[in-house]
């Protein structure tokens, strides 16, 4: 399951890009009640970065988009024990470098890569900041998604890269309703922490995407504050057997899923 602690070659962090990030914070606070904290002011070399923070935990980053032009969304974070070792593993792949390995003085390095069937992605080498102080709770992230057109590809691209393993949640093609999940150790519940999407002509999302799930208490009070804030329901709220889920996007079109545990039996 994707945690807090400081453990390699699993999703440790989570930032959004948005045209205006004052106006991000104030749409996922009214959501899910996080505040923000300036760590980098805006300026020339840079368009500012936030803390977004769960009594009083980082739960996610937030940063204005470094191209004026590009599409707000959110990236997920792989934590590598190596990043430029892994940076040189993804293009022995087939992977991309969208922005080399970079150091954020003594904080760690990051990089952002695309895989080769065009969802992107990011790695984080940590030094002082390990990535998420909370996550798996109420209003903090729970989950990986990746919506893909070529699922074959990612289940060789990702566990060649990361040491990940599939398993199925749910069996059959994906147009029938099967779903694998990404995990650390198959057969162990605990273990997984993500999974794989088929992207089909029927679904809101048709870039390859990685999607974060944010874990909430109430899924369709989680929806009206997303509407009520400015937000678009992709997929409304419904029952599943991991329990009650929607698709949205908020109001700049960023995506996200939110999922309301079913009550353990």
């Amino acid at each position: 399951m994707i945690t807090s602690d400081d453990t390699p070659n699993l999703p440790g962090w989570i930032d959004l890009g948005s045209p205006d990030p004052g106006a991000s914070a104030a749409f996922y606070g009214r959501v899910f009640g996080w505040t923000a904290e300036q760590l980098m002011p805006e300026s020339p070399e840079g368009p500012g970065y936030w803390f977004l923070r769960k009594d009083g935990k980082a739960a996610a980053g937030l940063g204005g988009l470094t191209d004026p032009a590009g599409r707000p969304d959110w990236t997920t974070y792989v934590r590598v024990a190596d990043a430029a070792a892994t940076v040189a593993e993804a293009e022995k792949n087939g992977a991309k470098v969208r922005v080399p390995v970079t150091g954020i003085s003594g904080e760690g390095a990051f990089a952002q890569l695309t895989d080769p069937s065009g969802a992107e992605f990011a790695l984080w080498q940590s030094g002082e900041v390990t990535g998420f102080e909370t996550c798996c709770v109420n209003d903090t992230m729970l989950w990986a998604e990746l919506w893909t057109r070529d699922p074959a590809a990612a289940k060789a691209f990702y566990p060649a890269l990361f040491g990940w393993r599939i398993e199925p949640f749910m069996d059959g093609a994906p147009e029938g309703g099967g779903y694998d999940m990404w995990t650390t150790q198959a057969g162990d519940p605990l273990a997984a922490f993500g999974g794989i999407m088929t992207i089909t002509d029927q679904v809101p999302i048709q870039d390859e995407k990685w999607i974060p799930y944010f874990m909430v208490a109430d899924a369709d009070a989680t929806v009206e504050r997303v509407t009520g804030a400015g937000g678009t329901v992709l997929i409304p709220a419904a029952d599943a057997p991991p329990g009650r889920l929607a698709a949205l996007a908020d109001q700049f079109g960023a995506r996200f899923n939110i999922l309301q545990p079913a009550p353990m039996q």
